[in-house]
């Protein structure tokens, strides 16, 4: 069974600052088969970042930027989740292939706390768990109809760490342990005023907030409790016809696809009233719009390359690996510009572990760095030199493979790169007096 709403024409010792760089706003065209990027200022179609069927994508739905800097999406009939390149859109891999742990018909997915992927498989009544790093199946996290769950659509985990399941049929949202997917409650029945629940997150403010897609409405529940606080978005508002996916952008304001208007509506972000059609009805081609995202923020900083011709920082390249919970989620090749300055793309807000190596410098690991929704600017590091053989540790070892390597240059059968400390393409007494100055440093592990 196809999940596509058919309507009838009826701790750091750096400066934590918010990132100033534009985000784009990312919108599934169902029928489209596409995914269409807009501009997070003005509304202005961009281009396509998905190009029609790219990948076999077939009704996309739900998407979420991963730890890896890498966009996912719910190919629903295709009963599989892809991943694009972050950036560019290019196709990567199917990275839960068609069927995989009997993956039918997924509606929305969401890396969880534990770093795995959660997937709502709409046509299987359950939802599934894979691994976050291979997409390899793990389990049923919520075996199939487990609590009366019957066609899952959108999922959220909450502020308790627990698992929100908007379901299609009956105006449900459904709790679940966020640890062992064991049915808790039903956290919402309001089958009045949700049909079909699709969309479900929680807001700033603490609250719950689900899309009602034929009643053209958006619904507020308390955070705590899931008793109805009112509507959010009230009927119609906007003219608003078939709603859809919903985000909070980076101005705060709230932007929801009207499934039937073939646009994008923004309304105050904190009372619900209508500001305006952000996206116009069928920009760029646009139809059924279903699940949107802003594209993430990114992280900035300093890298200083200690006793080094300055001259030359932009052509050494720094190996940056990113831990999440302690697992390894992101590797990247950080280019510098001529004053040591790097930009990391599309960082997902979290905590995490940043290291960073160079060549023959030793590492530096920034540990517990919290990176909000607006991105990070000041992650700054400085790194020691004289690890001439690579093993994180300045000691006489490296003052061996110096010894080997002195008095050589570029061409030279001696020449070794990593022995030029200093980057001035001959080794000599200058790159002694590095190794001298810092022997004896260990880098971080």
């Amino acid at each position: 069974m196809k999940l596509v709403m058919r309507l009838t024409v009826a701790v750091l010792a750096f400066a934590a600052l918010a990132s100033t760089a534009p985000a784009d706003l990312l919108v599934c065209s169902i029928n489209g088969d596409r995914i269409l990027r807009f501009s997070e200022t003005n509304g202005a179609y961009l281009g396509d970042f998905v190009p029609a069927g790219t990948g076999g994508l077939n009704e996309p739905q739900g998407m979420e930027y991963g730890p890896d800097g890498n966009l996912y999406v719910c190919s629903n009939d295709q009963h599989a989740v892809l991943r694009f390149d972050g950036q560019t859109g290019a196709f990567i891999d199917a990275f839960v292939p068609p069927g995989s742990g009997g993956l039918n018909s997924p509606g929305d997915l969401e890396f969880g706390p534990d770093g795995n992927l959660y997937v709502s498989s709409y046509g299987g009544d359950a939802i599934l768990r894979y691994d976050g790093l291979t997409g390899a199946f793990i389990d049923a996290f919520v075996p199939a109809g487990s609590g009366g769950l019957d066609q899952p659509a959108g999922i959220t985990f909450g502020p308790d760490g627990n698992l929100y399941v908007a379901t299609w049929t009956n105006g449900q949202v459904l709790r679940y342990n966020g640890q062992t997917g064991a049915f808790i409650d039903i956290f919402v029945n309001d089958p009045a005023n949700l049909y079909p629940a699709i969309g479900v997150r929680f807001g700033p403010d603490g609250h719950l907030y689900v899309s009602g897609g034929l009643f053209h409405r958006v619904a507020k529940y308390n955070g705590s409790t899931g008793a109805f606080i009112g509507l959010f978005i009230p009927t119609a508002s906007g003219g608003l016809y078939g709603a859809y996916g919903f985000e909070w952008g980076p101005d705060g304001r709230f932007y929801l696809a009207s499934y039937g208007g073939n646009s994008i509506l923004r309304y105050n972000g904190t009372t619900g009233a209508f500001i305006d059609t952000f996206v116009a009805a069928g920009a760029g081609g646009l139809t059924q719009p279903g699940m949107i995202l802003f594209t993430p923020r990114s992280v900035t900083g300093n890298v200083e390359l200690g006793d080094y011709d300055p001259a030359k920082v932009s052509q050494v390249p720094v190996s940056l690996k990113v831990y999440k919970a302690g697992k390894l989620v992101r590797t990247a090749t950080l280019t510098l510009d001529e004053n040591g300055n790097y930009t990391l793309p599309n960082v997902v807000a979290g905590t995490y572990d940043f290291a960073f190596k160079a060549s023959h410098w030793l590492q530096v690991v920034v540990r517990d760095v919290v990176v909000p929704k607006e991105g990070l600017t000041g992650l700054d590091v400085s790194l020691i030199n004289g690890d001439i053989d690579g093993d994180n540790e300045v000691t006489l070892f490296d003052f061996g493979a110096l010894v080997a390597a002195f008095g050589s240059v570029p061409g030279d059968s001696n020449w070794n790169p990593d022995a030029d400390l200093d980057g001035d393409e001959e080794v000599t007494l200058f790159d002694f007096g590095v190794l001298v100055r810092n022997f004896g440093a260990i880098g971080d592990e």
